[in-house]
């Protein structure tokens, strides 16, 4: 049924019934009320997309996510549902794959009007691209970008890159050093950052013989260690997630071989892989960037955050 047929049986104008439907304040106790009954009475349920799009707001908010089934991604996406839903929103997950014809339709949704905003989690399109699309909606990334006019909440990377790759440094009677991360440094910023500043602490050693890029799993690393740890004595592994740091744990220990005695193991995210193992990670206050990115998106904040992240040591070395 019609709003029209709705002001019909109520004995009051559309525009009434429009402001009930939109929880307008200038509508007056009776009016509201025979509108009211008359919805009751009829079982009339509001088309939700038609009062927003009214409103020109959808109550959703998109998050562009390279996959689900990651933990790193995890601790994101739970604290950024979290947040949504105190604010009383929703939120659509859309994963890419970094399939960037993918992730170009996503960007659509905004424009369209179907989400309110998109936080960027991890993309494959450059920084000028989403500086244009800026324009239909707010978007906020999580990773630090090479744009002003995108707004971002991250984690201070260069910070903890430079903490962690200081204490590498110390490792003296360690030999052979391996860094691993899911996409190379023409495609990820993240992995860009990472290599400049191993350049700086590392001048001697070659980026390409160090640096292993492609792999994001358990069984990626797992298979990538099994090739390591036999034909390198003593390797350091700075790996890019706490599961893909258990994959080179399980493939040691197939050897025979301790972290911290025969090789030294440095994860990231500090997940439950990490504790359990006794691996040193990298906190990067995940949950921390995914509340704050609802919150900037929200308010319409101009303003970009910078999240420290943490070294954590565990176990004692040998």
């Amino acid at each position: 049924m019609s709003i029209r047929k709705i002001a019909q049986l109520a004995g009051v104008s559309t525009t009434t019934v429009s402001r009930v439907l939109n929880n307008h304040p200038y509508v007056t106790d009776d009016k509201r009320e025979k509108v009211l009954s008359v919805m009751a009475e009829i079982d009339y349920v509001p088309n939700k997309n038609a009062i927003n799009l009214s409103n020109g707001q959808s109550g959703v908010i998109g998050v562009v996510v390279p996959y689900t089934r990651n933990s790193c991604y995890d601790q994101l996406i739970e604290s950024i549902l979290e947040e949504a839903t105190k604010n009383h929103k929703k939120v659509m997950l859309l994963p890419t794959y970094f399939d960037k014809k993918l992730e170009k339709e996503y960007y659509t949704l905004l424009r369209d009007k179907t989400v309110d905003g998109i936080i960027v989690s991890s993309k494959t399109h450059d920084d000028q691209f989403l500086k244009e699309l800026n324009q239909f909606g707010s978007i906020i990334t999580t990773e630090k970008t090479k744009v002003e006019d995108i707004i971002s909440v991250y984690p201070d990377r260069v910070k903890i890159y430079h903490i962690i790759f200081k204490y590498i440094t110390t490792l003296i009677s360690f030999d052979s050093l391996f860094i691993t991360v899911t996409r190379p440094k023409e495609q990820s910023f993240s992995t860009e950052i990472k290599m400049n500043l191993f350049q700086e602490y590392f001048p001697f050693k070659k980026v390409e013989k160090s640096f292993i890029s492609g792999i994001s799993t358990y069984n990626d690393a797992y298979l990538l260690g099994k090739q390591l740890f036999k034909s390198n004595k003593s390797p350091i592994i700075y790996s890019n997630g706490d599961e893909v740091a258990a994959g080179f744990y399980q493939a040691a220990t197939e050897l025979g071989l301790k972290n911290r005695k025969d090789y030294y193991l440095i994860g990231e995210d500090n997940q439950l892989f990490s504790q359990m193992l006794s691996i040193d990670t990298v906190d990067f206050q995940l949950k921390t960037v995914g509340k704050t990115a609802v919150k900037k998106l929200l308010s319409s904040s101009n303003e970009n955050s910078i999240i420290d992240a943490e070294f954590i040591k565990r176990g004692i070395n040998y």
